[in-house]
């Protein structure tokens, strides 16, 4: 992946037209707000700065999930596409289905987007598998060092159970909080503060991409150094 970064994985959740644009399914409103702050972001995944792990919702129109939603992100409709402002490529889907041959090497990826069918991403039976392919052999204590920079919708829901989910297994998680957008407004704000006290960084897409800076920074710095101390 040249210079991407070995400690800071982008995770982008659920940046499809359905939620973000007026006239989508599910809109969230004000959604289209942050979506140019989300295209800073996986501008840093075009660039091969750093690598970008997303979410997607692609529902069957029986799903369980519609007993408490309208509708929405129905496999194959334009309303679950990922915005364009939310792609890099090339991109490798990973449906959710057990048995997909996750590959060994994301080299010549920049970002991997995971189906779902339901609010939790870990749902999908090859969340797991993605995660541990994002262990480089070079850095043995990576769990604790790996930071993952969350953003997308909504903050209560999906945003929440991403960020709840890495928490539980050991990673560093940072929310991008210009980059959210909730359903309520209120309960949003009140997610944030409760994920805070449990040990995720708020920061601005100002932050984040200082952030990605200094971690590339630092990956090149480790590649110089293991070329000349092999």
């Amino acid at each position: 992946m040249g210079l991407v970064s070995l400690k800071t994985i982008l995770w982008e959740v659920d940046v499809q037209a359905d939620f973000m644009l007026p006239g989508g399914s599910l809109y969230i409103a004000g959604a289209e707000t942050i979506v140019a702050n989300i295209n800073l972001l996986v501008d840093c995944a075009r660039k091969n700065r750093v690598f970008l792990i997303s979410s997607a919702d692609a529902h069957n129109p029986n799903d369980l999930e519609f007993r408490d939603w309208p509708p929405h992100c129905l496999q194959g409709t334009p309303g679950a596409a990922l915005l364009p402002e939310a792609c890099a490529s090339p991109r490798l889907l990973i449906p959710n289905k057990k048995g997909f041959a996750v590959p060994q090497d994301f080299l010549p990826y920049r970002q991997v987007t995971l189906e779902k069918n339901s609010l939790d991403v870990f749902d999908n039976p090859n969340t797991e598998s993605i995660l541990a392919r994002m262990k480089p052999a070079c850095l043995p204590d990576v769990q604790s060092g790996l930071l993952f920079v969350v953003f997308g919708v909504a903050t209560e829901y999906c945003v929440r159970r991403t960020a709840e989910g890495l928490l539980r297994r050991g990673y560093s998680v940072a929310i991008v909080n210009d980059a959210v957008r909730a359903i309520d407004e209120d309960k949003g704000r009140h997610i944030l503060e409760d994920l805070r006290f449990s040990g995720t960084q708020l920061i601005s897409t100002k932050e984040a991409l200082a952030v990605l800076t200094d971690r590339q920074n630092e990956h090149s710095n480790f590649v110089r150094s293991a070329k000349l101390n092999p």
